[in-house]
């Protein structure tokens, strides 16, 4: 993934901005597959119900360009793309699609085009906007870089993995693995890991198969999806209520229709009535810190687990909130200030987590909104089946139960 220079000097300022303190937990070791890694997978793509009649619940935006769809004797569909038109063309899931995993087969010449697969995109009759997982043939070879079409232009190359490039083969099956869970998009090339991006512009989307511009021949086959569905926001702090926080009683904390308030005088604290659970998740605030010093404490910060992180003001600007993003994933935590990682992150804390707000004396601060982004039930279950799975050690027969929150 190519390096973002301000975001790589940001994460040196985390370093000296953030002062964390941990408390005792017990550091597991044993790396168990990602919870993912066996879940049940469909075809995404239906047989056309009629010869050379475009599958139920897709249809074909831009172009001119011609798609063929073919069932082999196993039943799998076959799409092969190919054209020479003025503008891009795509094959668009006709319904919006939130967290996921997909999966398919994809062959290209090095001299036949370029081509990508759209996710949680948008569509009209004659362009797709949105994310797009590139395959590139071509010597440049960015193939599972991560694409912004139609908007940003390049959010995550391979200029800097090598691995990656030479992994994708033109002229022959490659195999593509697309994992989509809240912000975080990952890519695979063959089983080599290609990017890993956090974007908070768009959680929800169309797919689309492009033919690109220009001459074009593409196949894809083997297209598979786990369907985790559409992840909800739940609002614990807004302009009409704040009901999802508790003021603690030595005071210094008001409300009203604007947010939390911190006194400077004395400082305060809030505590979320809803604990971070367990599952990939995002708590977002918009908070402003004119001056001082902001204190988040995530867990039991006297027996642990617990995490505690100092976010020194000011945040936000020219009247405008800043934001502070707690990340939980299956395999990190991670806090964003104004959408820069902080360095060093959270540990992997365990089970659900309490999260503390507090300021000291002589802060000014204020926090306008907090939202708590969950997934689907289906996710959560899919995680909780895989977390119940026994877990075998490589070096001996016997067999645990993987019954642990990570």
């Amino acid at each position: 993934m190519r390096s973002n220079p301000l975001v790589t000097g940001c994460r040196l300022f985390g370093i000296l901005m953030v002062s964390a303190t941990v408390s005792a937990q017990e550091l597991d070791t044993e790396v168990t597959p990602p919870w993912w890694s066996d879940v049940e997978m469909k075809p995404l793509v239906p047989a056309p119900q009629e010869p050379n009649a475009v599958p139920e619940g897709w249809s074909v935006a831009g172009g001119p360009v011609r798609f063929a769809f073919n069932v082999g004797p196993d039943g799998d569909l076959e799409i092969e793309g190919s054209g020479a038109a003025p503008r891009n063309a795509f094959l668009a899931s006709d319904r919006s699609y939130g967290d996921f995993l997909v999966e398919f087969q994809v062959m290209i010449e090095r001299n036949r085009g370029n081509s990508g697969f759209q996710i949680r995109s948008t569509a009209d009759d004659d362009r797709m906007v949105g994310y797009q997982v590139e395959i590139d043939p071509s010597e440049r070879s960015w193939s599972t870089g991560l694409y912004d079409e139609g908007r940003r232009g390049w959010l995550a190359t391979l200029e800097d993995n090598v691995t990656a490039r030479d992994a994708f083969v033109p002229g022959k099956w490659n195999t593509i693995r697309i994992l989509a869970i809240g912000p975080r998009i990952r890519t695979w090339i063959n089983d080599v890991p290609a990017i890993d991006h956090l974007d908070f512009v768009d959680r929800t989307g169309r797919f689309g198969f492009q033919v690109h511009s220009g001459r074009c021949d593409v196949r894809w086959r083997r297209i598979r999806i786990a369907d985790f569905g559409i992840r909800k926001n739940e609002s614990i702090l807004d302009g009409a209520s704040s009901s999802g926080f508790e003021i603690e009683s030595n005071g210094g904390v008001r409300r009203d229709e604007t947010g939390i308030h911190f006194d400077a005088a004395t400082g305060g604290a809030v505590t979320t009535k809803m604990p971070i659970p367990d599952f990939p998740s995002v708590l977002d605030l918009e908070a402003t810190i004119t001056k001082g010093l902001m204190l988040i404490q995530l867990g039991d910060m006297k027996n642990g687990p617990g995490y505690g992180i100092r976010i020194p003001g000011p945040i936000g600007k020219d009247g405008k909130p800043g934001s502070i993003r707690v990340l939980r994933s299956s395999d990190r935590m991670r806090v964003l200030v104004d959408d820069v990682p902080l360095v060093p992150g959270p540990p992997d804390l365990d089970g659900p987590l309490s999260l503390r707000i507090a300021t000291v004396v002589g802060t000014a601060a204020t926090i306008s909104r907090a939202d708590l982004d969950l997934p689907a039930t289906m996710e959560i279950e899919a995680i909780r089946q895989a977390r119940s799975r026994p877990v075998v050690d490589s070096d001996q027969d016997a067999v645990e139960t993987n019954d642990g929150s990570k």
